[in-house]
């Protein structure tokens, strides 16, 4: 797979931060202002060939025209899958959201990503306090690490050998601190991991750099 545009992970992320729902419009001008930052210039042209590039992703959808005083301008919503790669690339971003380090999904991708291999009852026995149920917690886990195999096989993968008589998963590949896709269609960070570079006539000198 090649590497993403370099527009998609700024687009994706500024409508992530500013449309709430599926039934907010917005046009390309106020793409082009929520994605410019202080590193980043996101002109309105780009931003226009974003949503073309995201259409054809099925992440946003043109639907008729407003005018206002500056004419004519397109009207544009994010679809629900939209939303869900918005949020994605938001976390693939350096000044992303980090995930809950207390959810059990958190804790137990990285004690694997520690690990490389474990059971469900290992990873019970490392995350689980006493007292909690565990024989259910155990099951809990043992349902994540499954859907993790079954959902994000670059990921998390069945070991060929048990472990005495218990199903043993290993880590395939490293996707990040965020959990891999415990569900069908489910996207993740590190699907928008790799970008083209951005090219230097977008970028800003940070201030005080000294860089004309």
């Amino acid at each position: 797979m090649g590497k993403l545009k370099w527009y998609i992970v700024p687009a994706l992320a500024a409508l992530a931060r500013n449309v709430k729902g599926s039934a907010q419009a917005f046009t390309p001008v106020e793409l082009s202002t929520w994605a410019t930052s202080e590193r980043l210039e996101f002109p309105c042209g780009m931003a226009a060939a974003a949503l073309g590039t995201l259409k054809n992703h099925g992440y946003v959808r043109p639907e008729g025209m407003r005018r206002n005083k500056l004419g004519v301008v397109s009207r544009w919503f994010v679809t629900p899958l939209g939303l869900q790669a918005a949020q994605a690339a938001l976390r693939a971003t350096p000044a992303g959201p980090a995930p809950d380090t207390k959810a059990l999904a958190t804790c137990l991708w990285n004690l694997l990503r520690i690990r490389k291999r474990i059971t469900a009852a290992d990873a019970a026995q490392t995350l689980v306090d006493a007292g909690d149920a565990f024989d259910a917690q155990v099951r809990r886990i043992g349902t994540l690490l499954a859907a993790w195999a079954r959902h994000a096989p670059k990921a998390v993968a069945v070991a060929q050998k048990h472990e005495a008589g218990r199903i043993r998963y290993v880590l395939v590949q490293d996707v990040g601190r965020w959990p891999p896709p415990s569900r069908a269609g489910q996207l993740h960070p590190s699907d928008f991991a790799h970008a083209e570079e951005i090219p230097v006539m977008y970028r800003k000198a940070p201030e005080g750099s000294g860089t004309p």
